[in-house]
């Protein structure tokens, strides 16, 4: 079968056209994220439109007061590219070092010093295996380690000190703190935000069944290894060492 001019000359368009794509793609700069801004005023910060926020409590507890939002918030959504980067996270550990460490497999959705709180901070984005999302949040960090963008394995160190403040449902969160009056949004008391997890509920049902090593861990492991030997760092010194070997049982 002759291949026709006018075909090869389709096919090299096609071709060319889907190369620039996938550069546009993979080359695009990270959205700007606003974190905790709302439309109006901090009632609408945290709600959809027309949920029921409790100002004022009884004694024991119960809410007697409300707030009902008006216009939907400006919250910090993921792009579709995060959305599409997103690991999945088989199993997640509860830090107990004074160095926060990442709770699962995870992308970092954000770094910096958001309102509210002391230190640095950390957000990083889990995709569970039921498909949902949910997103931890690491306070309190004097440095920073990871970048934005970055996949990180299960427990590795986002940086020094600091640790995990909480976890949230759903790839649209607002973490900034705002007071208005006695109240402030997105702290740890009361209102609490809708969307939060507590941690002992959210460990108990996704806790690591087994100590195994992350598998993201396991294929950065083996880049580095093979990064080691195309540059020849390492292979060097082992020689030596086997030399070195070799010489004292002659000896």
């Amino acid at each position: 079968m002759k291949i026709k001019r006018h075909q090869v000359i389709i096919a090299a368009l096609i071709i060319l056209g889907v190369s620039f794509l996938a550069i546009g793609v993979f080359h695009q700069r990270e959205p700007i994220k606003y974190f905790a801004h709302s439309l109006r005023t901090w009632q609408e910060a945290d709600s959809v439109a027309g949920y029921p926020i409790p100002t004022a409590y009884d004694e024991e507890g119960s809410p007697t007061e409300f707030k009902i939002t008006k216009f939907q918030p400006n919250l910090s959504t993921m792009s579709p590219m995060e959305l599409y980067r997103l690991p999945t996270a088989r199993g997640f550990t509860n830090p107990d070092s004074n160095d926060a460490k990442a709770a699962g497999t995870s992308l970092v959705l954000f770094t910096g010093n958001p309102n509210g709180y002391n230190g640095k901070a950390v957000l990083l984005g889990h995709r569970l295996p039921n498909k949902s999302i949910v997103q931890t949040f690491y306070t309190g960090l004097t440095e920073i380690d990871v970048k934005v963008g970055q996949h990180v394995p299960r427990a590795t160190t986002l940086g020094t000190g600091g640790q995990l403040l909480e976890v949230r449902a759903g790839s649209s969160i607002d973490i900034a703190k705002e007071t208005f009056g006695d109240v402030t949004m997105n702290s740890q008391g009361k209102p609490p935000a809708p969307n939060r997890i507590p941690l002992a509920e959210f460990f108990s049902e996704h806790q690591l069944k087994e100590a195994t090593t992350d598998p993201l861990e396991v294929i950065r492991q083996n880049e580095l290894e093979k990064a080691r030997n195309e540059l020849d760092i390492g292979v060097r010194f082992r020689n030596k060492a086997s030399d070195r070997q070799k010489g004292a049982v002659k000896d």
